[in-house]
């Protein structure tokens, strides 16, 4: 039997008991410990792993305990892209998590930092970028290219062959038509239909999807 790698995940809250119970059905790796900047956090126990401290302790516990690797438990796009970069420049290496739940066909790709959660379908050809969260229940259809920092909330859906720029959160229930590109940055509301392309920075909502304002930083 091949030992699993030991590994941390970077967060304590909400998304990170998602990584954590994602990461043990997947028994790919195992969770060593937990590390969140909330300074409140620090000391506690979350289903069992001790939350070490913040990124202090992570350089310290990465010698210590010679583990080299992690995975970022943060469902805020921002946040999350910038604890990645953070780990890079400190030499930290990011895990690719895939629930044994979901369902990836051939052809499809996956960058490093990226979680894919139980009951996503990923069809063939769709190529999903770096510290994307693909949500629960979210289907991913064939020749789809979503870019980094992108979150598929639960139960959304992208037709085929859409475009989904870094940074973008496709809201929860969200349905996206064949070829419609969308922009970085840009929010889908929860339940949007959207049926044509988005610029960058663009908040849409409704069923068909309307641009609410341009803007949201």
């Amino acid at each position: 039997m091949v030992a699993q790698e030991r590994i941390f995940v970077f967060g304590a809250s909400g998304h990170a008991k998602v990584i954590m119970e994602a990461a043990e059905v997947a028994a790919i790796a195992k969770v060593a410990f937990l590390v969140d900047d909330d300074a409140s956090l620090w000391g506690g126990v979350v289903y069992g792993y001790p939350v070490v401290g913040g990124r202090e302790s992570l350089l310290a516990e990465k010698t210590s305990r010679s583990i080299h690797a992690g995975i970022v438990g943060i469902g805020n796009n921002i946040a999350r892209m910038r604890i990645a970069a953070w780990l890079k420049e400190s030499g930290i290496a990011l895990v690719t998590l895939v629930h044994s739940n979901a369902l990836l066909a051939r052809g499809v790709t996956v960058g490093e930092g990226t979680v894919i959660l139980a009951g996503v379908i990923a069809n063939p050809d769709a190529a999903i970028g770096k510290n994307v969260i693909v949500n629960t229940g979210a289907v991913v259809e064939h020749d789809c290219v979503i870019g980094d920092g992108v979150h598929i909330a639960p139960g959304a859906v992208l037709c085929g062959t859409v475009s989904v720029g870094e940074g973008t959160l496709v809201g929860a229930g969200a349905t996206v038509i064949p070829n419609v590109r969308i922009g970085r940055n840009v929010v889908v509301g929860a339940g949007a239909t959207v049926v044509r392309d988005v610029p960058d920075d663009a908040v849409v909502v409704g069923t068909p999807a309307r641009i609410l304002r341009i803007g949201h930083k």
